[in-house]
């Protein structure tokens, strides 16, 4: 009886891990995890980056529609669904999308220039999540001009701004 009571103690202690196989594993996890994490943020970033680029020309859209029903932009105001970006109840904003609306001399009259609302400039303004991204602001004219602001040494257009 004594030496089945022994070999179950025996096989009772080998159960298990010891304290310096965790370390281990977790050593192990923490240096995946640390080379991981930062390409699931980059691959985060641009998916950011790509949404805004869509709302941007979604936005250009809006604005040539009603340039052409109006023949001017003054008076235009972006719908709220284009305003941030990802779309309100999508998630929170990664960007806010901003019209800048610019004149035009189109003729004079009396000696006097008159001016229409004839040019317009959408800018994406990181937020939230997006604040420190290296590629910055996106900015696109009525002209369909694409250029970045405020964005980090080395960060190109074709890294940043993909062409559609």
């Amino acid at each position: 009886m004594k030496d089945l009571s022994r070999a179950r103690s025996a096989n009772a202690s080998q159960r298990g891990f010891t304290l310096i196989e965790l370390m281990i594993v977790v050593a192990i996890v923490a240096i995946l995890a640390a080379i991981a994490y930062p390409s699931y943020r980059e691959q985060v970033a641009k998916s950011r980056r790509a949404d805004v680029q869509r709302a941007l020309q979604e936005a250009e859209q809006y604005m040539r529609r009603f340039y052409s029903a109006r023949d001017t932009f003054a008076g235009v105001v972006l719908p709220s669904g284009l305003v941030t970006s990802p779309r309100p109840g999508a998630g929170a904003a990664a960007y806010n999308i901003q019209l800048i609306e610019g004149a035009a001399v189109v003729g004079v009259v009396a000696g006097t220039p008159t001016t229409q609302a004839s040019t317009f400039t959408l800018r994406a303004v990181r937020t939230g999540s997006m604040t420190g991204d290296r590629c910055g602001d996106f900015q696109i004219t009525n002209t369909g001009v694409k250029t970045m602001l405020n964005a980090a040494a080395g960060a190109t257009m074709a890294d940043c701004f993909k062409a559609s």
